[in-house]
């Protein structure tokens, strides 16, 4: 008898190099499927760099690597067959983790099975703001695929509201077919900077990718703007890119080495004991569709001062009290050293976080609802 399976696609094997955390949110993904159906087992079929491709599958959740990450859908596509055919999975539903690669994957997939299947398209990104395709000629090429995989798509996960706005305005998307699902985050159990508000250090943080289209060196603008009138503030970088050697220099060139604390790449459960070391969360990117990291600043107690992107714009209206601003590069050196030490002082919005708290423990019943909700409307037609 076949095995009736929610299948998700990964062919660039995000899944994988994701770490411990990424398992551990699909684990819980994956459990509440089985609340909701004992008929369907959450499978992923991914990639990885390693030599020896690797099987976990349990009860509930079952990931396969079945190849090294590629970029060449109509391949993926067909080593998913001979996965599905040797385990005798019946996909009911399938999850591309992006408009393109995944997608793609997804739908040469239904064209090599004797039946279609409903397609879920998640994305991430705020790929419909127009800046995010002026950032590289790929983002561009991306942008114009997106357009066709989206149209394609039997429905699509945004992470925001204004993400979504944004989609179904570019792309011509009826916004009933989009589900707005945050990425569930790990909630502190307690607010780590509650008992500091007085007594916050005077850091400045970058946390995430240390790429060009992060804002990297707007950042250091900034940096250098509001050196030129204090000097007794220190930067915390945490993450990691291909810009990383050539930011923190520049960065070092602003101001002393000794006044830069790098710690590298951390693992959720390590930012979790690092946000008491930082003053200030500073969010750069020009593009941002949800805001994961500003929202887990938040909930930890630290100040957030953040460009108006998607995910911002939406983090204005949930959170006020002044523990997140919006920032303005073009203000003064004077102007920026003001807003900083209002944000130092700024007090925690204990009702932003318990209704944070809340909503986040839904979302991964949601996204397994709307699973569920694709799987029925498709069979209706």
């Amino acid at each position: 008898m076949k095995q009736s399976i929610i299948l998700m696609l990964d062919p660039r094997g995000n899944i994988s190099s994701g770490g411990e955390d990424v398992i551990q949110r699909h684990n819980l993904y994956a459990k509440e499927l089985a609340n909701k159906s004992i008929a369907y087992k959450l499978i992923i079929l991914t990639t990885t760099s390693n030599q020896k491709l690797a099987t976990n599958s349990g009860n509930q959740l079952g990931i396969y690597q079945i190849s090294k990450p590629t970029h060449n859908p109509v391949r993926f596509a067909l080593k998913v067959r001979k996965i599905l055919k040797k385990h005798n999975f019946d996909a009911k539903l399938l999850i591309a983790g992006d408009p393109w690669e995944s997608f793609w994957s997804s739908y040469f997939l239904n064209n090599f099975l004797s039946k279609k299947n409903p397609i879920q398209t998640q994305v991430h990104g705020d790929i419909a703001d127009p800046y995010w395709k002026k950032i590289n000629l790929i983002n561009l090429a991306r942008y114009y695929l997106a357009r066709v995989s989206l149209a394609k798509s039997t429905s699509v996960r945004a992470v925001s509201r204004h993400q979504a706005i944004n989609l179904s305005k570019k792309f011509k998307i009826d916004l009933s077919k989009i589900d707005v699902i945050p990425v569930p985050i790990k909630v502190p159990t307690k607010s780590l900077a509650i008992t500091k508000v007085t007594n916050r250090p005077r850091t400045i943080g970058l946390v995430g990718r240390i790429h060009e289209d992060r804002g990297i060196w707007d950042f250091l603008r900034l940096v250098k703007s509001i050196n030129s009138s204090v000097q007794d503030f220190k930067v915390i970088v945490i993450g990691s890119g291909n810009q990383k050697s050539n930011f923190l220099a520049r960065l070092k060139s602003i101001i002393s080495n000794s006044r830069v604390i790098y710690l590298g790449q951390l693992s959720e459960r390590e930012l979790k004991n690092a946000w008491n070391k930082i003053g200030v969360l500073v969010s750069i990117a020009p593009v941002e569709s949800y805001g994961r990291v500003m929202r887990e600043a938040l909930l930890a107690g630290v100040p957030v001062w953040a460009t108006p992107t998607s995910g911002a714009k939406d983090l204005f209206k949930e959170c006020n009290g002044g523990q997140i601003k919006a920032l303005e590069l073009s203000d003064n050196p004077k102007i920026l050293n003001q807003s900083f030490e209002l944000l130092l002082k700024s007090k925690i919005n204990l009702k932003f976080r318990n209704k944070f708290i809340k909503e986040n423990s839904g979302y991964a019943a949601e996204l397994v609802n709307s699973w569920m909700h694709t799987i029925k409307n498709y069979n209706k037609v």
